[in-house]
């Protein structure tokens, strides 16, 4: 085949791929050997750019438990040699452990992970030698994403590792498997909490497949706890903790009933976002769980995702805590927490988003010890602070959250392409949708109808939200929009209606706050009404 009509064929036959909110993500079928190794490549020559690495440098490389996942590994090993660096192997351990063991030897990182999302769908994680990969870094790895793939489509077919479809034409080993970065993970939080503090509690493990099962089980064990473990399963099970499936919620209250525990807890696939539920099997909502948490680390400075309960807001600050709003996506709370940083270095700061992962931007004494800083989502550090501070206040989990957050019923949601009246829907179609609320003025992050200059463009964008929420239709009166991520509408009696497309699937996000669970029910079905006559009136 000639060179010219084989780099031709390469170039329609597979599709780039994109960064979500925190890494790549793309359908399985679309991750080829071929254009994983060519990401990978991309983001190592960034790294070498920037000065992190140089000839020789070693890179950690681990992965969930998707099936998917050991053959992109080999993939990105290969890229790792190939751009004459070493693969440090961690195995399959969770994003916030990886993490944590890069950052204290200085090493970039690479972590193969879907997170939540569905099996036949996978990502990569590029993580720098101090930080996660950034929203300021993305065009800069494309840019040598894109050089790699136009020096791998110029090979001759026998100078390729890869065949026409994409996979290579020799199998790829991987390394044998660095075991200190889990022990090193575990000793964490070991070093910090007393190996007494959960005693006599119950804590039914829900295992099913998430990477950190093992890791949670000995964390609660070497607590104290009496650990109970219940639904290992060997095939992938997504958990979106910000739409928790109806599976999960009712198996939940059932483990409650059959064990009586103190508490059920999981985490989502990549282990860096926590599942909490109280002794009766109740789900307690990320922003909730991580706002129990800064209530008990005290930080000064709080940075949460525009997803996030307004109401909590308000609990962190009766308690001085600052609170900052900021785009969905690790890397803004990341760039967030910086910001802050950067005016005060000696701030204790936090950050999370409404799936519950927990940021710590800085060092915190705990128990007369530091607890150093992680700034990427962790699952362990929410789950057991939540349950030590039960403890230490010898109380259930539901009385401590209901003497300490506010009593509102969170809850969220989502259609795609597959729902009833949805099936138009894309993600242009969703930016669209987005569009038709906003001004025109993007600088402009919220409308205030409580104002008494309010403009003619304001009022005309409140009338067309009125078509969809309105008193007629159970709502209350609006009283301001904010548009710090998607269009989030505020209500006379505090109830909200946040709507967003998402950033990692083909799928458009309603996340509501409500006074009842009865309204917050409501809210959330009435997405299957209210999107698609949204996508109709576009249409």
């Amino acid at each position: 085949m000639e060179q010219q009509t084989r780099k031709q064929l390469l170039g329609s036959k597979f599709s780039p791929l994109h960064f979500g909110t925190s890494g790549i993500r793309a359908p399985v079928a679309d991750m080829t050997d071929m254009e994983c190794y060519i990401n990978a490549r991309g983001f190592i020559r960034y790294l070498y750019k920037i000065k992190e690495i140089k000839v020789g440098s070693d890179i950690t490389l681990a992965g969930d438990l998707r099936q998917s996942t050991p053959r992109i590994m080999s993939a990105v090993h290969q890229a790792i040699l190939d751009e004459g660096c070493r693969t440090l192997f961690c195995g399959f351990i969770p994003t916030p452990a990886l993490s944590y063991y890069t950052w204290k030897r200085h090493l970039p990182a690479i972590m193969i992970t879907g997170s939540h999302i569905p099996e036949e769908l996978n990502g990569i994680k590029f993580i720098k030698s101090s930080e996660e990969v950034l929203k300021d870094d993305e065009r800069d790895i494309l840019f040598h994403v894109s050089e790699v793939r136009e020096r791998e489509y110029s090979k001759s077919e026998n100078d390729c590792l890869f065949n026409m479809d994409g996979f290579f034409k020799q199998p790829i080993g991987l390394p044998s498997i660095e075991k200190n970065a889990l022990a090193e993970f575990l000793k964490r939080y070991t070093d910090i909490f007393p190996s007494n503090i959960l005693v006599g509690k119950k804590i039914v493990l829900y295992e099913q497949s998430a990477v950190g099962r093992n890791l949670l089980k000995d964390v609660l064990n070497s607590l104290g706890a009496e650990v109970i473990c219940f639904g290992k399963s060997d095939k992938f099970i997504p958990i979106d903790t910000e739409k928790m499936p109806d599976s999960v919620i009712n198996l939940f209250k059932q483990l409650a009933k059959d064990f009586q525990p103190f508490a059920i807890v999981s985490t989502d696939g990549d282990s860096d976002r926590p599942i909490l539920a109280n002794e009766n099997g109740v789900f307690l909502s990320g922003d909730l769980l991580c706002t129990l948490v800064s209530l008990y680390l005290k930080p000064d400075f709080a940075s949460m995702t525009a997803t996030c309960d307004s109401a909590t807001i308000a609990t962190l600050e009766k308690s001085h805590i600052k609170v900052t709003l900021t785009k969905v996506g690790s890397p803004y709370c990341i760039a967030s927490m910086n910001e802050k940083l950067a005016e005060n270095p000696n701030a204790k700061i936090v950050s999370w988003e409404r799936n519950g992962g927990y940021l710590l931007g800085s060092n915190f004494v705990v128990n007369s010890k530091i607890l150093n800083a992680l700034p990427t989502r962790d699952s362990i550090l929410p789950i057991i602070i939540a349950l030590i501070f039960s403890a230490e206040e010898d109380v259930s989990l539901s009385a401590l959250i209901n003497s300490t957050l506010p009593h509102h019923f969170i809850t969220s949601s989502a259609i795609n392409n597959k729902t009833k009246g949805c099936e138009s829907y894309s993600a242009d179609l969703g930016r669209i949708m987005i569009s038709r609320f906003s001004p025109k003025d993007s600088s402009i992050k919220e409308l205030d109808f409580t104002s008494k200059n309010i403009s003619q463009e304001a009022k005309d964008i409140k009338l067309r939200l009125e078509l969809y929420f309105s008193p007629a239709l159970g709502y209350d009166t609006i009283t301001s929009i904010n548009y710090t991520d998607g269009v989030r509408i505020s209500f006379l009696n505090s109830e909200i209606v946040h709507l967003r497309p998402s950033s990692n699937a083909p799928e458009f996000r309603l996340y509501v706050t409500a006074n009842t669970e009865e309204q917050a029910n409501k809210m959330i079905t009435d997405r299957l009404s209210v999107i698609p006559a949204m996508i109709s009136d576009i249409e």
